[in-house]
């Protein structure tokens, strides 16, 4: 899709693969909103890419709405929302000592954030006019294989995977594409103080700049490659996942859901 002179909201935009989206959407010429926890942080990524920093708390639909609510009347429209904020909890991943209200966190932005972003997203769209559209979505290799030293994170990156493959059909006769973007161990602050023991075992670390080719791949892509999820690997181009069927009568049933 033509992005020069569009609108583009990322969040979780104030660092990591957010900021380095951001930074990559405004050089290719788009208007961007930065939209993080750290509403300050989100406003100082925002100023020298000429566009618009919001605080907002991704897991309150309420506040969701409204930022995007905000970021249309700012910037005047929205042709690109990536939701991108992420967390991790810190536990042991024996799931009988799991807190709940750790689990609740790690679910509220993980999941919920793209939920109601993805909600958010579709009504702005629709709202805006026709036109090429699409909302990107940063899983993880942890939604695409079990990950064992955080369940709670690898569920909740397994359901945006999920989700965003299952809406797909349903959004394409409206011209909104879906992408999932899913990177491996990549320097954020999901990884924190962890490089030097993940670099001394022998896994790679990416540059948040990685991800960002990924999003741009994932923006090119034609409109029948809608509910692509994107493998972003150190040291190879982005890849798109290549999922298995399941056989049987019961898939007569999983046809794309139109609008009323």
């Amino acid at each position: 899709m033509k992005l020069a002179g569009r609108v583009a909201l990322v969040t979780g935009g104030a660092s990591g693969i957010g900021r380095a989206t951001a930074v990559r959407l405004a050089a290719e010429g788009m208007q961007v909103c930065v939209v993080d926890i750290e509403g300050a942080a989100a406003e100082a990524v925002a100023e020298p890419l000429g566009g618009v920093g919001l605080r907002c708390d991704v897991t309150d639909p309420d506040q969701v709405d409204a930022t995007f609510a905000s970021c249309m009347a700012d910037l005047g429209g929205l042709d690109v929302a990536f939701l991108n904020a992420g967390v991790t909890i810190d536990w042991s991943g024996d799931i009988g000592s799991l807190d709940l209200t750790q689990y609740r966190r790690s679910i509220g932005v993980n999941l919920d954030g793209v939920v109601f972003g993805v909600r958010a997203a579709v009504r702005a769209m629709r709202s805006s006019g026709a036109g090429d559209r699409a909302i990107l979505a940063t899983s993880s290799l942890a939604g695409l294989m079990p990950w064992h030293p955080d369940p709670v994170y690898s569920l909740g990156k397994h359901a945006v995977v999920g989700m965003m493959r299952s809406i797909a059909p349903n959004l394409a006769a409206e011209g909104i594409a879906v992408h999932t973007i899913c990177p491996g161990i990549t320097e954020t602050g999901v990884l924190g103080d962890r490089r030097p023991l993940v670099e001394r075992i022998g896994v790679p670390v990416m540059e948040p700049e990685a991800i960002a080719d990924a999003a741009l791949v994932a923006l090119a892509a034609p409109a029948d490659a809608s509910g692509t999820c994107w493998v972003a690997q150190h040291g190879k181009p982005p890849w798109a996942m290549d999922f298995g069927t399941v056989p049987g009568p019961d898939s007569r049933l999983n046809v794309p859901v139109r609008r009323r």
